[in-house]
């Protein structure tokens, strides 16, 4: 026979409901440190060591924040952000970020190389036109020191990112390539469906545990089968003709529990060019 929940645990679950409400709406509420410089114009001399030192915050933490700034030391030309504290910038994600002059939601975006799109969901009362400086916000970032995916292809050129196009979301992402580029698993898996689907061409569906799947379409050649484990660097197929650029390329997806998710914001982020 089915019971009624007891009182203490409705109260219990009412309780930890309300406390994970707080601790997250907590993190946007925490005042900035005193003396905190948000931004650091680089002399072009000191490494991120010694940046990250000066600043009372780990090297880990400000390259995380940083993830487009590869050079080290880095370069006079683009000012570094500085996280407020470690805990702004943790391994699994996300971060958190305070507003300032100048910043727009695509200037975050870029910097932090995620998509617009995604920054703009995780902060739903956040309105682009009116941002305030102060301001604390989610950036969605997740996992990129911890998943050691890779990008599908050797030096991908994203001609259409995870975002709205006339026709609706671009649900992933359209990349460039050479003429018959090979294309790489993201990360180990198996392959769970290697074939043609309609609108896609030739498709390879990647599963690699934990409800992730990554999708590789528009393939002129498969090189794998289905079922087939994916172990090391081994090519999944070649490139093909990516219809939606005109160009030889890909399409790419990643996809959360069945949901496309913006792949940006998994993979290691590209350097600024």
């Amino acid at each position: 026979m089915h019971k009624t929940p007891g009182l203490s645990v409705l109260l219990a679950l009412l309780l930890s409901l309300l406390l994970v409400g707080c601790a997250s709406k907590s993190e946007l509420d925490r005042p900035a440190p005193a003396g905190h410089r948000p931004v650091y114009q680089p002399n072009g001399q000191e490494s991120f060591a010694q940046i990250a030192r000066k600043h009372q915050i780990n090297e880990t933490q400000l390259r995380r924040y940083n993830p487009r700034s590869q050079q080290n030391p880095p370069p006079r030309d683009r000012r570094l952000r500085i996280p407020e504290r470690n805990e702004d910038a943790p391994a699994e994600g996300p971060y958190y970020y305070r507003i300032q002059a100048g910043d727009t939601l695509s200037v975050l975006a870029q910097h932090f190389h995620i998509s617009l799109i995604s920054l703009m969901q995780e902060n739903p009362g956040l309105k682009p036109e009116r941002l305030h400086i102060g301001q604390r916000i989610i950036i969605p970032v997740y996992g990129r020191d911890t998943n050691q995916y890779r990008w599908p292809v050797d030096q991908p050129s994203v001609r259409i990112n995870f975002s709205w196009q006339r026709w609706g979301l671009h649900q992933g992402l359209a990349l460039e390539t050479k003429t018959r580029q090979e294309v790489f698993p993201i990360a180990p898996g198996r392959v769970v469906f290697a074939g043609e689907m309609r609108g896609f061409g030739r498709v390879v569906i990647v599963d690699h545990g934990g409800e992730r799947q990554s999708v590789y379409a528009y393939c002129r050649a498969l090189f794998v089968d289905q079922g087939a484990p994916l172990s090391g660097r081994y090519p999944v197929c070649s490139a093909g003709r990516q219809s939606q650029i005109e160009k030889p390329g890909i399409y790419f997806e990643l996809r959360v529990q069945g949901q496309p998710v913006a792949p940006e914001n998994y993979l290691p982020a590209l350097p600024w060019p």
